[in-house]
């Protein structure tokens, strides 16, 4: 089986708009949830947001793409961007056919609403025409601005969007289809979503606390995050800068709710025990796992039950953290930025912290890293990802050593 590596990160988040804030942000535990101010959030349990600020368009993106793309094509052409150039990968016709491009994207919800919004009282400035729902298009926009002409796909796993899109570029590479792959996730804050989850019953009316006794919802997040992942023979040959190794992954469904994960987190088990065969990894070979970690009831106790079949009731040496209470649940980014985090901590041998955790839960019993990032030796980590529809992927990575 091909070995993957990944070369380049790019990141837009509430806590850093490229790779190194990002993760600076990681170890010192700095949030970036904040009051909404850009939404009209009365009557919703919860005003908090993770949103994007300091956010700039480069002057190499022209007037065109401003004008045209929606916030999530420029998130995502803007970490795309970062990633190409910290993999230090050339722009030559060879590259440009051998390389393709998956992302998971819910599609342009807020810049839609706000052209509808425009458009219902009669404003004179709205845009020139109405810019594409399609959950594709981002994906689209990244492939045309670099000329990649490798395969292109799109993700709509909700939550698991982002992660899925990497499992299937290491499979376009493993099976012969590319020689380097952009993939990832991003997603943009909209009324529309948080109204949905509101409706749900579903977010916090204080914050973000996965895993602690009294954590009760989710605070929602926009975000961007691109890697590239490469055939390692490929990017030995080229001298690429080679952040870790992607090893293997697994997808499963729980075939039981449209919104609820499996109670005993059967699903979630399942894809890390797949991740874990398919890689020849040894579950106590894994150090660290990025959790999904919500911060719901249902979740983080289903989620801490997967984790448990798998790896044993008081696993040696093994810790979970979530990076939510950082940049809030990012949806369809939420599976990239956390691969790209996971990555990170590989390089950085460190494990990022749980905020806001108080008060231990029962039923929640494992190291959750509480509030403080710590240095975590490893060689293998994990990241794992639940979504509606029961949708559960779990990747594993490996830290390189050259």
């Amino acid at each position: 089986m091909k070995r993957i590596a990944i070369t380049g990160i790019g990141i837009v988040s509430p806590i850093g708009n490229n790779a190194s804030q990002f993760e600076a942000s990681l170890r010192l535990g700095r949030s970036g949830v904040k009051e909404n101010r850009w939404h009209d959030t009365e009557g919703f349990a919860s005003n908090q947001l993770g949103k994007i600020e300091g956010f700039e368009v480069p002057a190499g993106i022209g007037s065109r793409a401003r004008k045209h793309y929606s916030s999530v094509d420029l998130y995502a052409l803007v970490a795309a961007q970062e990633a190409v150039d910290s993999a230090r990968l050339p722009a030559n016709s060879v590259v440009r056919a051998g390389t393709g491009v998956v992302l998971g994207s819910g599609g342009a919800v807020a810049d839609t609403e706000a052209y509808v919004t425009r458009a219902i009282r009669h404003e004179p400035r709205r845009p020139s025409r109405l810019l594409t729902t399609n959950p594709d298009n981002a994906g689209n926009v990244v492939a045309a601005y670099f000329g990649f002409q490798g395969p292109r796909s799109s993700i709509m796993t909700a939550c698991s969007s982002g992660a899925t899109a990497l499992g299937y570029a290491a499979d376009f590479i493993r099976e012969g289809y590319a020689d380097v792959m952009l993939a990832g996730g991003v997603e943009a804050a909209s009324y529309v979503t948080l109204s949905g989850f509101n409706a749900l019953g579903a977010l916090s009316p204080t914050l973000s606390r996965p895993f602690d006794l009294n954590r009760d919802g989710i605070v929602l997040g926009e975000a961007a995050a691109v890697l590239v992942l490469e055939d390692m023979d490929y990017a030995l040959r080229r001298k690429a800068p080679i952040l870790a190794e992607f090893v293997s992954y697994g997808l499963t469904s729980d075939a039981n709710h449209i919104t609820a994960p499996h109670p005993e987190g059967d699903g979630m088990a399942r894809a890390m025990d797949m991740a874990l065969r398919k890689g020849s990894v040894q579950p106590e070979q894994i150090r660290y796992i990025n959790a999904h970690g919500t911060g719901t009831q249902l979740n983080d106790k289903s989620e801490t039950a997967a984790v448990k079949r798998v790896f044993g009731e008081k696993p040696d040496g093994l810790c979970m953290s979530t990076i939510k209470p950082m940049i809030g649940h990012t949806l369809s980014a939420a599976g990239a930025i956390e691969a790209a985090a996971t990555v990170l901590s590989l390089q950085g041998q460190f494990a990022p912290p749980t905020l806001n955790y108080q008060t231990p839960d029962p039923e929640c019993d494992l190291d959750y890293v509480p509030n403080r990032a710590r240095n975590h030796a490893m060689e293998y980590a994990m990241s794992n990802s639940l979504a509606f529809g029961g949708n559960n992927t779990s990747l594993i990575f490996r830290r390189y050593e050259g």
